[in-house]
């Protein structure tokens, strides 16, 4: 028997759902109870409920620099938790109750199969727009610093679309006319002229930034994978509202700038990757070691010759010493083959593979995971909320998590202490002591354990993967290893000895 009284279906929300909705709604809804005084969700919380008040009243807070606001009072027949619901966006504010209250809970499945109902859909939007908009923005890296009175002009200005499977919604080589925030759905990014795909962007993600840039065309064909939801705010607007405010515009350009910078990548300087070449084919049992153990995937791999390495952790120190949060990115683990030209055991390190179809970004909600114009996967830090579910995606295992960062705690970079990157071992006792290492604490903090409880694990801080050195002139790895033991090249030449940059023969 349902829990859902008969009166609700006498709420506009629900006035109109057809006969499978109104089932689905009997069949999975839940009722909720909530006490006067008692919290039912907290601003930063990540519920995914999306709740309608059928009895009693309650308020709701928002804290902004340091201060909480009352945004209303809340009663029958109003709701919130839409932005969870729909793009896994924390609470925008916290909701307590004034009195008794009784609440109609729809998970997230649930509330995604009701919003395929046009006037559902309409009024959820509506709500939306006027509470959690200038919220959601806030998932964009160029809006990241803009003020709650910033974000809020914007709301009567920008188009709530969607759009069918299989729409391209922007052509590559056009000029980028408007930045995109995904709300739901998928949406890929093809060249026309390699075929290949430049990168997924689902719930959350954004693109488009560089409208603000001199460089300002799409790189490729952008097409919705499933019926997708965005947000558009088109470059005019941007200028137009911030028009009487030179130092917005004059910031959102630097971050548009960086933004670009990030997509395009920087140089890994020793080895860079090559494709093609002859040679001969590797054995279909050679193939099963490297395909088949997802060795190859995604061009150039970190090869290590066995018999030259001798053990000295030089690789995994400098790795070390070049990233300013003190953890390494290299895994000295992966799959073990024997070298055709010199009859040497090697090691194919398990490092990231920059897959052509990423599952770890298929499966990021947060927009935390991106593609350079080089191919290379790369996270937007400050998007990344430490709910590991790429690092469950990843079919490798080469994503890690770092711990929970105290609050402050920026990106890390990489050292520019030349000692440092040039000899790890030397340079970390001229440089003194790390200036950032206090920035990890050992225990998660309250906030984090709360995010972590998103999918039901406990948070762990970011996640890092090998970067192949992204702004260095140089893989620290392969740089500081004194036996010239480890390698950056395309493995599947491992097998076939016809690569000028193969293992150095055995002296």
């Amino acid at each position: 028997m349902s829990v859902i009284p008969e009166e609700v279906y006498e709420l506009s929300l629900f006035a109109k759902l057809n006969p499978k909705q109104k089932k689905l709604l009997e069949a999975e809804a839940s009722l909720d109870i909530c006490a006067a005084g008692e919290v039912f969700s907290r601003q930063g919380e990540y519920s995914e409920r999306f709740c309608v008040i059928l009895t009693g009243g309650a308020s709701m807070y928002r804290k902004e620099d340091g201060e909480t606001k009352l945004l209303g009072a809340f009663g029958q027949k109003d709701w919130f938790g839409e932005l969870g619901a729909l793009s896994s966006q924390p609470e925008p504010a916290t909701l307590k109750a004034d009195t008794n209250c009784t609440f109609i809970v729809c998970d997230q499945a649930l509330f995604k199969q009701l919003y395929k109902n046009k006037h559902f859909k309409a009024q959820v939007d509506g709500t939306y727009r006027k509470l959690s908009l200038s919220v959601h923005l806030r998932v964009a890296p160029l809006f990241k610093n803009l003020s709650s009175r910033q974000l809020q002009s914007l709301e009567g200005r920008l188009s709530m679309l969607e759009y069918d499977k299989g729409r391209v919604i922007a052509e590559q080589g056009a000029a980028t006319d408007a930045v995109y925030l995904v709300r739901s759905g998928a949406i890929s990014c093809r060249s026309k002229k390699t075929g290949r795909i430049l990168g997924y962007y689902m719930s959350n993600s954004t693109f488009g930034e560089h409208c603000l840039t001199a460089k300002g065309t799409w790189p490729g064909d952008y097409e919705t994978m499933a019926v997708t939801s965005v947000l558009k705010i088109p470059v005019d607007v941007l200028r137009d509202v911030f028009s009487a405010e030179p130092d917005v515009i004059a910031e959102l350009s630097r971050r548009a700038d960086q933004i670009l910078a990030e997509e395009h990548g920087e140089s890994t300087g020793l080895y860079d990757q090559v494709g093609g070449g002859s040679g001969t084919a590797p054995t279909s049992d050679e193939l099963e070691v490297m395909v088949g153990k997802q060795s190859i995937k995604g061009g150039e791999a970190l090869v290590i010759d066995l018999d030259r390495c001798v053990r000295c952790n030089a690789c995994v120190e400098s790795c070390v010493s070049v990233h300013d949060d003190r953890i390494p990115r290299l895994s000295k683990t992966g799959n073990r083959v024997t070298s055709k030209e010199t009859g040497r055991p090697v090691m194919l390190a398990t490092s990231c593979y920059n897959c052509e179809i990423p599952e770890c970004m298929m499966a990021c909600e947060y927009g935390a995971i991106r593609r350079d114009v080089q191919g290379l996967i790369r996270y937007v830090w400050d998007n990344c909320v430490g709910c590991q579910m790429c690092s469950s995606a990843c079919p490798y295992g080469v994503i890690s998590m770092t711990p929970p960062p105290s609050a402050g705690a920026t990106e890390p970079v990489f050292k520019r202490h030349w000692f440092l990157q040039t000899i790890p071992f030397i340079g970390k006792k001229f440089a003194g002591s790390h200036p950032d290492k206090s920035k990890h604490s050992a225990e998660p903090k309250p906030d984090e354990k709360a995010v972590g409880a998103l999918r039901g694990v406990e948070s762990r801080g970011k996640a890092i993967k090998c970067d192949l050195c992204a702004g260095l002139p140089f893989e620290a790895c392969v740089y500081n290893c004194p036996t010239q033991a480890i390698i950056r090249m395309n493995p599947e030449r491992v097998l076939t000895g016809r690569d000028e940059r193969t293992l150095l023969p055995k002296h």
